[in-house]
């Protein structure tokens, strides 16, 4: 996907919740809260694939570099409403 594509499929999805994996093969998964030319920001409900141990305070804001996206998914889901962390 170019930057452009994933530019306009984030401000589509702006507060909705997402599962967005990079081309690294890590994956995020956390509610759209601001995208710009260059990154999408994340508030980050927790961390998935090779990335657990690193992270250790939730919720934060996470930046990702646009270019590096290569799965962004809608998640529609009753898990990510009040109460679940």
């Amino acid at each position: 996907m170019s930057t452009n594509h994933n530019y306009r499929i984030c401000k589509q999805y702006m507060q909705q919740n997402v599962r967005i994996t990079t081309v690294q093969g890590i994956t995020y998964e956390g509610t759209i809260v601001n995208v710009d030319h260059q990154n999408v920001y994340i508030q980050a409900l927790r961390p998935t694939g090779r990335n657990k141990a690193s992270i250790s305070f939730f919720p934060f804001v996470l930046p990702l570099v646009l270019f590096d996206l290569l799965v962004i998914a809608l998640l529609d889901s009753p898990r990510f409403g009040r109460g679940f962390w």
